[in-house]
């Protein structure tokens, strides 16, 4: 499972290097998509090797902010290729609710609010934190949820008033945020000792690189 992890992480790092290397327009919301993608994994790989709590929590804190603000800069993203505005009203009011989303994930180890316990296990040679969930633990899901159904939306708005010119195009950007739901999806119903969302991210990332 480390070595799962140590791949994805290598693989989302170089994808961020190519983008960077081989784009010469570069978008600033693609840019951070990139770049939170590679932090999301890295937090999982630092998670999966850790030896203690307080150096899983803090991989787990790294991962979080990446997945935090993946989603603000997928939306982001998916607003730009739509052919709608992206106004500095919405980019202020996405950045409070991360900072504000993040800053309840960070209490994880100093107060009960997200997780109410937490310990340290291992699978199949990987680290991995065992949680029982506080009372604030559904926010990540309903934070979650509401930027899907906006990409949703958005992409519906688009095609209808035929901003998007190909309908392969318009199906591509469908299928990477339905992709990200079914990631949600298998992670949070499904057994599984991969966090399936980072995959589901990682393979967004090559699609939009496309």
């Amino acid at each position: 499972m480390v070595i799962t992890y140590a791949v994805m992480s290598l693989v989302a790092a170089l994808l961020l290097v190519v983008y960077i290397i081989l784009v010469r327009k570069k978008e600033p919301w693609l840019l951070l998509l990139y770049v939170c993608v590679t932090v999301v994994n890295m937090g999982y790989f630092l998670l999966s090797i850790s030896k203690t709590v307080s150096f899983a929590v803090f991989a787990n804190d790294i991962a979080y902010l990446g997945s935090v603000f993946l989603s603000m800069s997928m939306l982001l993203t998916i607003i730009k290729l739509c052919g709608f505005e992206i106004k500095k009203q919405l980019i202020v009011v996405l950045l409070v609710l991360g900072g504000a989303m993040f800053a309840i994930v960070a209490t994880v180890g100093i107060l009960p609010w997200y997780y109410k316990e937490i310990s340290l296990v291992f699978v199949d040679g990987a680290a991995k934190l065992e949680k029982v969930y506080g009372v604030l633990h559904p926010t990540y899901l309903v934070y979650l949820l509401a930027y899907f159904a906006t990409m949703v939306v958005c992409i519906i708005q688009s095609i209808r008033k035929k901003m998007i010119a190909s309908q392969r195009y318009a199906a591509l950007l469908a299928a990477i945020v339905f992709g990200n739901i079914a990631g949600w999806l298998v992670e949070k119903f499904i057994p599984w000792n991969v966090e399936f969302l980072s995959v589901s991210y990682l393979f967004s990332a090559l699609i939009l690189l496309g």
